[in-house]
């Protein structure tokens, strides 16, 4: 993402990434939780992008865990 501005949180983000294997970001809606989410991610899977996609992952979760650990 060329448009990323850097936030106060990135480093607090990075930190409990290194001591946990998932964190948890709460905010208002659209104010960058997962624009600074993908930054520090290495993969994704975007559930709501179609239903299907959903649908798969209900099926079998394992489907959505190939590539790249996030």
């Amino acid at each position: 993402m060329a448009d990323y501005r850097a936030r106060v949180v990135d480093d607090q983000l990075a930190r409990g990434l290194r001591s946990a294997g998932a964190v948890l970001l709460e905010g208002p809606k659209a104010c960058g939780k997962t624009s600074t989410a993908r930054q520090q991610a290495a993969s994704t899977v975007r559930l709501d992008a179609s239903p299907q996609l959903r649908a798969l992952g209900e099926a079998d979760p394992h489907l959505l865990l190939t590539g790249d650990t996030p």
